[in-house]
């Protein structure tokens, strides 16, 4: 992909008349691949027997550990089926299959680390270690090459005539997959032409949805009318549909698109592209910005429609919107702008439009996630030490690790950009994870060593919320713990409230085996509203953290007084203790206290502050005290 592709599609604004012939025509032949990709339909989909059928097969004929079937969507590589590795994407800047699909031609590769072509990639130089390779394209309806069936080993090995004939057979196999989708998307196009809707969304058929928005721009230019392409994407539909069940799901969200196309009567088009994911036409205003409040209000109007009667969850619906003209000038491009406007903003909900402004910054985000790999890799990442007081006499507790990264050539970077970036990827994500686990434990076997007093203060660590699905977290924690020759029972781990909990069963299982190692569970940013109380009362937590958003309204605000005292009240009734965060004021301090929240962090207490001073700070601690959580 060249550096003029940017997220999800081909950028059109950058082809302007002094681009070189080659990247314009680079440029269309990605537009063009990324339209049959969108066209197949089988993207962000959930995973298929079919599909997995095939990929366990290959690891079986190949005699090797892993295959995957990827489509490649930008610049990330989405898997649709896995055997032997657990993945949902990864970078396609990092992917041995991108090589695959540029040259359109089956690949081998007997020693990626002796490749030139592939020897500085992350997964060669670094666990998992991939030596041998072998992957052929796989091509849309129209030909192009939209993803891989591959297998991957981490041993040399040699390839010869059987491997690319049964890589070829294994490649028809998937394609003939795609043509009988075709086939019977063809013959649902049929009927959803004579019925003009598919009676169970009810909205038109995904696989005729780009076409037909396509139709309703050009109309709408033709007659002098402008347009605005809207994606809007469930969220939490995955959350919804474990607490409901799938029938009841499948009922709401035809009633929210029913309440949708009630409550909007600007909308000229609107259908379903994938099991969370909507796309419609609006028309364009000259005032960009009522445009897109009115479709935030049409999108709200419809959340309420369907909300009123659940008790604990509503859907939470995002949005994005790109103009027809002066973002793109075909439907396939135009979504990917509206998907890339909403992913990017930092919104729990509502409808953002897409400006040049989110496309430098995906571009910026990008040149960060390159830095940031090596960062890591160079120890360019540390932490700051954020201690925590007992609310009786004001002494140490503990503290949490916040992360920090100051970049030679960008300066400081804050979390609140890099993690998303890191969070975004899997294998960058648990390096992060696992670095902070490796300096707590360290820290707190060196207090152990020095014979610090007890109690020695508990090291919190936050963990993003997807980490307690993967089925080798547990051991991943266990051996860190034991490298070190500490239990758990000084370490908490934070689950941030932001972190949705799609399945509350697994989730559980996996923190109470983490509870066997003495480690407890805090949910953090409670009260932003983001989660119900089924966190409080199905998942095994020991501490609610009270997001500082909220402390820092006690002074002025009596609803948020109530709000801090029944969440206290609630959380006290679930034996598990409270801690404040962000307490900045006196005020805000005397009015924690009142409520019997046991813990407080802020910087009227004291600021985040490097590991040497945070050893001072344990070191000159008051003799006698109140214990840590």
């Amino acid at each position: 992909m060249t550096s003029e592709t940017t997220g999800d599609g081909p950028s059109r604004q950058a082809a302007t008349h002094d681009r070189a012939p080659a990247s314009v025509e680079t440029d269309r032949r990605e537009y063009n691949r990324l339209s049959d990709l969108l066209e197949l339909g089988l993207l962000n989909t959930r995973p298929e027997e079919r599909f997995d059928r095939i990929t366990r097969l290959a690891t079986k004929l190949f005699d090797m550990p892993v295959a995957l079937m990827s489509l490649m969507e930008g610049d990330r590589q989405w898997f649709k089926s896995t055997c032997g590795v657990e993945l949902e994407e990864s970078a396609r800047s990092a992917s041995v299959c991108d090589h695959t699909i540029r040259h359109d031609e089956a690949l081998f590769v007997e020693d990626a680390s002796r490749d030139q072509r592939f020897a500085h990639l992350p997964n060669v130089v670094e666990a998992p270690y991939l030596r041998s390779y072998a992957g052929m394209p796989l091509h849309g309806p129209n030909g192009k090459p939209v993803g891989t069936i591959c297998v991957a080993g981490f041993d040399k090995r040699l390839f010869g005539e059987r491997e690319h004939v049964l890589l070829k057979e294994l490649a028809d196999w998937v394609e003939h997959e795609f043509d009988l989708d075709r086939r019977i998307a063809a013959h649902d196009q049929h009927v959803a032409r004579l019925m003009d809707r598919d009676p169970s969304l009810p909205v038109a058929t995904r696989t005729i949805a780009l076409e037909r928005l396509d139709d309703v721009l050009m109309s709408r230019a033709r007659n002098g009318q402008g347009s605005a392409v809207i994606h809007l994407d469930i969220a939490n539909l995955a959350h919804y549909e474990q607490t409901y069940g799938e029938q009841v799901t499948r009922e709401t969200v035809a009633n929210w698109l029913a309440a949708l196309q009630a409550g909007a009567a600007d909308f000229c088009y609107i259908t379903r592209l994938s099991d969370t994911e909507f796309v419609g036409a609006v028309p364009d205003t000259d005032d960009m910005e009522t445009m897109r409040a009115d479709c935030e209000r049409q999108v709200e109007h419809a959340n309420r429609a369907v909300s009123a009667g659940a008790a604990q969850v509503a859907l939470r619906v995002v949005g994005g919107l790109a103009v027809y003209c002066d973002h793109g000038r075909h439907a396939a491009e135009l979504v990917a702008r509206a998907r890339q406007a909403h992913r990017r903003a930092d919104i729990s909900r509502g409808v953002v439009l897409f400006s040049e402004t989110i496309n430098r910054q995906l571009l910026r985000d990008r040149h960060i996630r390159r830095l940031f790999e090596t960062a890591l890799q160079e120890g360019g990442i540390d932490f700051h030490w954020q201690p925590l007081f007992s609310n009786r006499g004001d002494v140490l507790a503990g503290f949490e690790l916040l992360v920090r990264w100051r970049d030679p050539e960008l300066g400081d970077i804050y979390p609140d950009e890099f993690i998303p970036v890191a969070e975004a990827e899997h294998n960058l994500s648990r390096a992060i994870v696992e670095y902070a686990l490796d300096t707590a434990a360290s820290q707190i076997a060196q207090w152990q060593t020095d014979g610090v007093q007890a109690p020695i203060p508990y090291v919190a660590v936050n963990i993003p919320g997807r980490e307690f699905y993967e089925s080798d977290f547990y051991d991943c924690v266990a051996a860190v713990l034991e490298k070190h020759g500490v239990d758990g029972h000084r370490l908490v781990f934070e689950l941030t409230e932001r972190s949705l909990i799609a399945d509350f069963e697994v989730a559980a299982r996996t923190m109470t085996r983490l509870n066997t190692l003495g480690i407890r569970i805090a949910m953090d940013d409670f009260g932003t509203g983001y989660s119900s109380i089924a966190y409080l009362t199905r998942l095994p937590l020991s501490i609610v953290k009270l997001d500082k958003s909220v402390i820092q309204r006690l002074e002025h605000d009596a609803v948020a007084r109530e709000l801090v005292r029944g969440i206290v009240d609630l959380a006290h009734g679930q034996d598990l203790d409270v801690v404040a965060e962000g307490v900045e004021t006196r005020v805000q301090h005397e009015w924690i206290r009142s409520f019997g929240c046991e813990y407080s962090q802020g910087f009227l207490l004291a600021h985040p502050e490097s590991r040497s001073a945070a050893c001072q700070r344990v070191v000159d601690r008051p003799t006698e005290q109140p214990g840590p959580l």
